[in-house]
């Protein structure tokens, strides 16, 4: 029965007070932005002639691992690069205005100007769109804005009995952060 305690003794020092607490805390919760790719230059070897294909593997949103094949089908010269490059899309500073609130939008950032408090956030997916729910009484009708040169492609403002809705509708899928102030509100998209 002793040796039965001696062998119990070292796991119950080494147990936590709290067994749901984490073991690892995030270190930086801040957004970091990305480090585009600009350009690379491949050489081929001095016995490449035609250019079958080129496949690109990409990592998308969800961490899957996935990869498109380009057909080329086409007569190169060994001697000079392939050059692949990458011009991100800088897109245009919007500035919208609604009866109950102000948008700014500009480098994948949404700041709805209002003193409103906000009441929930969540998204939908097929298309991707991202709901908004702030606290007011009003009467309107309601009202979309389609934007030009912009991830967001349109926006939709509804009243509803104690609230407003904003529907805010996005080009592709994105994650984001939600940053309240009393100013409004800060929507970071990555």
């Amino acid at each position: 029965m002793k040796v039965l305690g001696f062998l119990i003794i070292p796991f119950l020092l080494l147990a936590r007070i709290n067994p749901f607490e984490p073991v690892i805390t995030p270190e930086n919760m801040k957004i970091k932005h990305p480090k585009y790719f600009h350009e690379i230059k491949i050489y081929l070897p001095n016995n490449a002639r035609i250019l079958k294909k080129i496949i690109f593997v990409y990592q998308t949103l969800d961490s899957d691992i996935k990869q498109k094949v380009v057909k080329i089908d086409k007569s190169i010269d060994f001697h000079s690069p392939i050059i692949v490059m990458h011009k991100p899309k800088h897109f245009s500073v919007h500035v919208l205005y609604f009866p109950t609130f102000k948008l700014f939008i500009k480098n994948k950032k949404l700041f709805f100007n209002t003193k409103d408090k906000l009441l929930r956030i969540f998204f939908l997916a097929d298309p991707f769109r991202l709901v908004l729910d702030f606290k007011r009484k009003v009467d309107f009708l309601t009202i979309e804005k389609k934007l030009k040169n912009s991830y967001v492609k349109k926006i939709v403002v509804g009243a509803h009995t104690g609230f407003y809705r904003v529907v805010v509708y996005f080009d592709a899928k994105y994650s984001y952060k939600v940053k309240k102030d009393i100013n409004g509100v800060l929507i970071e998209l990555k």
